[in-house]
């Protein structure tokens, strides 16, 4: 079972009952701090995450920030964001801040200290040992026993004996490698001293730092190297082990399974492993222990070498489950026919892939879940592709008698996307951008350099003088027009200016214009497909549903009653966001059914009163897609619009605005 919590539960140790998770706090906290614009780059730098991810985050605080009216995040094109209100509200804000702060390291505490107890804790020695009172202490416990629950774990309660958690040992191992997860920084795959120290009574420094090396020798010696997680995951548990077993608990292995993990190689690699760890930490390893070893050796992630895997394809193949090799042929397959037929020449899609399910399908089998941290960015990013892959998924789940969260369709929609980006780079039909300098040909080519170093996915096709534009423009056709001058408005293509040396704030508005012009038809109609596909009588402004079944329930009859869809969509539209929310951003979700229960494509559209919450977010604007559309390209341009619709901002507001139903059809 995964460990995903739902809303006003912990979610990745954050108690989300505020609607904010730790990056949002430091956004805000950087913005309190600065009495000047903060770029959006610097914000994404000192977060180590996406600038993308910097301006969802902002929108999801706009929401946020509605508690305090007199406070809003004003936006300045290419110079930054910054935090506009009086100091009393701010001042309001920043203790707002540090309760929550407070809040969630005690739970995390509470936590660590249930779970490392060898005895049960009271009530009030819960709340003397953390300064607070029994009230905050019960509250806290709702939470924690909803966590622990997520690992079949309970939290049992005794009058006058106290509180203490019971479940069998790996789960019990499982829910404390979580934990130490959530106490240490996994950015860059490193533990460090300071992180350490606050997972001791937990995982002893000493012995992590001997188990790593340990691990990255055994390694070495494996048939494909392992990815950094990995490595620290594997360190983690089996430090964890280690910890558990010194304190009298064991894991307990049915024999069938031990004996058939005993066969494999992986068994002998981790014999090996345990009989250091044995020898250097003083602990009696049983074979239980070895087997369990194992199966976090056989669900660990690979990482793709592609010089190993140059010297011979065909061993590789020889080494990898057959189960997974032919899944993967099946997905390539499936992606061809939905997206891009190139796919099926792509011999370092195949191989890759190959390598991850493989993986993944052993992680799985022996009940180890991971948490995908990219998983809502991937899902906004590349809807359409983690639409496909997660409907194969589905179909496939009786064949391979498996379960795929939607956390592992991510991470493989993430192979499928480097498959199209090295399809992109190798076709001609680039992003073509024509650069106007007037300062001369060293000035020129700087600026050529500087586009064609940070921006790859481009072609500059050519350098044009002011005076003779016209010309250039006829003859290169570029997409853009990235000029150190100014020019006449009237210019028939988009055109950036832009100062000669490129400065951060410049590169950051291009990058948006490129993103632009990839969602964008010729012709500059943003959302031609989208339109296309409104019938003016099925959008609902003002619907006054509190929640996702009834807004859902209520298109789905409106496409059966006006021939859109058979009666059957409902129930299959409810099954599909039961896999996976459809929520896209910024209000907006993209509901839809089977193929099989529409009779012609539409699109119906619902705005509703008040926004409702859906799954961890909230939504305003529904479009339920009823799709039999057969050209790919045009599918995929619809998925295209509808994610740039959700970070149109001036065009989400229109729509939220209009009193009609003609207004909002013409605002797209």
């Amino acid at each position: 079972m995964s460990n995903t919590i739902p809303p006003s539960r912990f979610t990745n140790g954050v108690k989300v009952v505020t609607g904010v998770i730790a990056r949002h706090k430091k956004i805000i906290k950087a913005l309190l701090d600065a009495n000047h614009y903060l770029s959006v780059t610097s914000l994404a730098d000192d977060l180590r995450c996406s600038e993308k991810t910097v301006r969802n985050d902002l929108k999801v605080i706009d929401q946020w920030l509605q508690r305090y009216p007199t406070l809003k995040i004003e936006r300045k094109p290419s110079v930054g964001v910054r935090l506009e209100g009086d100091n009393e509200a701010k001042e309001t804000l920043f203790r707002d801040l540090l309760r929550m702060n407070d809040d969630e390291e005690r739970q995390l505490q509470l936590l660590k200290c249930l779970l490392m107890a060898d005895k049960p804790m009271t009530m009030q020695q819960l709340a003397d040992r953390f300064y607070t009172s029994k009230t905050s202490i019960q509250d806290d416990l709702e939470e924690i026993d909803y966590w622990l629950r997520s690992f079949h774990l309970k939290l049992i309660r005794k009058p006058n004996l106290g509180l203490r958690v019971e479940g069998e040992e790996k789960n019990w191992r499982a829910a404390l490698s979580k934990l130490v997860e959530l106490f240490v920084d996994h950015a860059y795959y490193m533990l460090n001293e300071q992180q350490l120290k606050m997972v001791a009574d937990v995982i002893q420094p000493y012995e992590v730092a001997f188990i790593e090396k340990a691990v990255q020798e055994l390694e070495a010696t494996l048939p494909f190297p392992l990815t950094d997680e990995a490595i620290i995951s594997l360190t983690i548990h089996i430090a964890i082990a280690v910890k558990r077993m010194k304190q009298g608990h064991r894991i307990q292995m049915n024999p069938a399974q031990l004996e058939e993990l005993q066969q494999k190689r992986e068994y002998k690699l981790a014999e090996q492993l345990a009989r250091k760890i044995e020898m250097w930490l003083a602990v009696k390893i049983p074979a239980a222990e070895v087997g369990y070893m194992t199966l976090h050796l056989l669900g660990a992630r690979i990482r793709y070498d592609r010089v190993r895997l140059s010297k011979g394809v065909e061993q590789f193949f020889s080494q990898v489950d057959e189960e997974a090799l032919q899944v993967t042929r099946l997905l390539i397959e499936h992606i061809a026919d939905h997206i891009d037929a190139r796919c099926m020449n792509d011999k370092e899609l195949l191989l890759g892939l190959t390598i991850h399910l493989h993986s993944t399908f052993n992680r799985l089998r022996n009940g180890l879940s991971i948490t995908n941290p990219m998983l809502r960015e991937i899902k906004r990013t590349y809807r359409y592709s983690f639409e496909i892959v997660l409907s194969f998924m589905k179909q496939m789940e009786k064949t391979i008698k498996l379960n795929i969260p939607e956390d592992e369709v991510a991470y493989i929609v993430l192979h499928i996307q480097a498959a199209f980006e090295r399809m992109k780079h190798k076709q001609h039909g680039r992003q073509k951008v024509l650069v106007v300098c007037t300062t001369g040909a060293g000035t020129s080519r700087f600026v050529e350099a500087k586009l064609e170093s940070v921006f790859p996915e481009i072609d500059v096709v050519g350098i044009a003088s002011v005076s003779k534009l016209s010309e250039s423009i006829g003859e290169k056709k570029p997409d853009l027009l990235i000029s150190t001058v100014p020019l006449p408005m009237d210019i028939p293509i988009p055109f950036i200016t832009v100062s000669p040396l490129l400065q951060d704030r410049e590169l950051e508005t291009i990058k948006d214009q490129l993103f632009r012009l990839r969602v964008q038809k010729p012709g500059g109609k943003s959302y031609e497909v989208l339109k296309s596909l409104l019938d003016e009588r099925l959008i609902f402004l003002n619907l006054p549903f509190e929640n996702r079944e009834s807004v859902m329930n209520y298109l789905a009859e409106q496409l059966y009653q006006y021939g859109y869809a058979y009666e059957e969509y409902k129930q299959s539209v409810n099954e599909r966001e039961r896999l996976s929310s459809t929520y896209i951003g910024n209000d907006m979700a993209i509901p839809h059914g089977e193929v099989q229960f529409i009779r012609k494509s539409v699109i119906a559209v619902g705005r509703l009163q008040n926004p409702i919450v859906w799954g961890e977010d909230r939504v305003q604007l529904v479009f339920m897609i009823a799709n039999r559309m057969q050209e790919k390209e045009r599918i995929k341009q619809l998925f295209q619009e509808l994610v740039a619709l959700s970070e149109d901002g001036g065009t989400l507001k229109q729509l939220k605005q209009v009193k009609t139903v003609n207004q909002f059809y013409q605002c797209l």
